[in-house]
Order: C-alpha cells, then structure tokens, then sequence
C-alpha cells in the first residue's frame, strides 16, 4: 500500500488547492507537485534492482520499470545484475620452496531468483555482505595456498584444470550463502620466481640446442652415407662403361686386323696391330698439330716411347708401309 501514497497525494494536492484557493491554488500545488516528484520517482534500469528500506527496515524491491518511492520515510540500495569480472593473484610455496604465482580471473552475479523476502537472493547479497570481492579473495587465497604446497614447481603447471575445478567447487557453495552464483573460473597466468624460470629456459634451451645437434649430426651422417653410395654406383658405372668402351675397341681392332689379313694372307696379327698403331699414332699427332699454340716436335723413337736401335719408323714406317 505505501507505494500508492505518493500518486495519491499527487493528484489530492491540486485538488485541496483548487477547492479550497480556487483557481489561484493551481500554482503552488504544481510547484509542490514537482518538488514531489522528483523526491519520489525512481526509474530502475535494465539488468539493475533497488531494496526500498522504510524507517531503515527492509520493506520491498525494485525490478527495471518505473516507481514511486515515499520521500523522507523511503531510501533505495541498487544492486547491478549483469556478470561481473574479479581478477585474483594469489602467491604460495610449492612442496620443493618454490614461490608459485597463479593468476584467476572469477566471474560471478547476482541471481534473482524472484524471491523479494529476505530469503532471496537479493536480499542476501545487499544486505549479508558488504564486499563479496574480499570474501572471495580470502576463500581462494585459502584454497590456493593450500593446494600448491601439494604440488612440486614442475607439476603445477600441469594442473590448471584441476586448480580451477577446486577453487569452483569451494567458491560457488560461500558465494551461494550470500546471493551470489559463480559464472565460471579462468587460470589466467601460472608462474615461478624470476630466477626458478630463468633456470627451467636455461634447461629448455640447451636440450633444444642438443637436440638441434644430435639432428644436424645425424643429417650429415644421412649425407655422407647418401654420398658414398652414390660415389660408389658412380665408379661401378664408371668402371662397367671403360670395361665396355675397351672391349669395343678390343672388336674394333680385330674387324680391323681381319679386314687387313683378308687382303693379304701373308701377314701377321703382330704386324697388322703395329701397322694399326702407326696409323692412329700419326692420326693423333694431326690432330694435335692443328692447333693454333701447338707446336709438334717428331722424336726418333717407338711407340712405346723407347729408343729404337733400328732406323724410326717414323722415317721407314711399318713393315706393312
């Protein structure tokens, strides 16, 4: 019923005055009008409530809309319903002495659950606490430091899931007590003392470096293998195809020497071959003289390159010649 007592008089006033200072009264009742008003109008916004206390007693809530309050008798707390963010760093000793630092991001509100008694949600969240930031802080600061002197500073960077889903499961049942309800619980950050994280780079680092060596290492190793393979089916090849160049040389020859025999049955194989290098020995030194820096000096000696106690073939020529 106190909610209608300020329409009431807004509407009476003017009345009384009219009826009573006829039309001269309509001034000072607008002007009382107004001064009413804006005691007494109270417009609650989206995602937004406001407990009315009369006489400093818990009497009714707001909900998003447009009220009247009672002036001088009637005073509202606002209480904001959206999510709300609240980061937490928390530092703790690790069962080896390490200083452990974990950053939480918690994001929690209020929940209306309709409830406007003191029972309800909002009820308990304006009036059982007056900073849920420090009451949470002191939960997790509570909960952290209690787990991370289980864990050793190699571990708990392994255990960001299971840090969040305990310090959830504590902070969701204090936050509850007073009106709140937890939206979620983000790690943010996991760190050890400057000179602990240094020594684990430090670690890191060289094992990268043997591991980048050990690979080099074993690539050269590949290459060198890959390359005596391929040097050695270089030199069988090599090797296969002088084998066949001298046996063709080898058929050459003998088409040749039987060519020569076929013309004259009296000669030799030993003097068709001498007359067959004789032939290629001048044919060579033909071709070498062609040259334009070439100079071709003529040596009174066999094909062997030995001294010839006989007259050079080179003036005689073979016996064939």
């Amino acid at each position: 019923m106190l909610r209608f007592i300020v329409p009431f008089f807004l509407i009476a006033i003017p009345a009384v005055s009219i009826s009573s200072g006829g039309l001269s009264g309509i001034l000072p009742a607008i002007i009382v009008d107004v001064i009413l008003i804006s005691l007494s109008i109270r417009i609650v916004s989206p995602n937004t409530v406001r407990t009315v206390e009369f006489l400093w007693k818990y009497n009714r809530i707001l909900r998003p809309g447009f009220h009247f309050i009672i002036p001088f008798l009637e005073w509202t707390k606002n209480q904001v319903l959206y999510r709300r963010n609240f980061p937490v760093d928390v530092d703790g000793v690790t069962s080896d002495n390490v200083t452990a630092y974990i950053g939480l991001n918690v994001i929690y509100y209020v929940n209306d659950d309709d409830d406007d008694t003191k029972n309800g949600a909002i009820y308990k969240s304006v009036y059982s606490i007056d900073d849920p930031r420090t009451m949470m802080k002191s939960t997790i600061d509570e909960q952290l430091r209690a787990m991370i002197v289980t864990f050793t500073h190699k571990e708990i960077f392994g255990k960001r899931e299971e840090i969040g889903e305990v310090i959830e499961e504590r902070l969701r049942e204090r936050l509850a007590s007073f009106g709140f309800k937890l939206d979620s619980i983000q790690v943010r950050d996991v760190k050890l003392e400057n000179t602990v994280m240094a020594a684990m780079n430090k670690v890191v680092e060289t094992q990268k470096f043997k591991e980048a060596a050990m690979n080099e290492a074993e690539a050269k190793k590949i290459m060198q293998v890959k390359e005596a393979e391929a040097e050695k089916e270089s030199k069988i090849l090599l090797g296969e195809g002088m084998a066949g160049q001298r046996m063709k040389i080898a058929e050459g020859f003998k088409e040749s020497v039987d060519l020569i025999k076929q013309t004259d049955d009296s000669l030799n194989a030993e003097k068709v071959l001498q007359f067959l290098l004789d032939s290629s020995r001048i044919e060579t030194l033909g071709n070498v003289g062609q040259g334009q820096n070439t100079k071709l000096v003529y040596l009174n000696e066999d094909l062997e390159g030995r001294n010839s106690g006989r007259e050079s073939k080179l003036i005689q020529g073979s016996e064939i010649m």
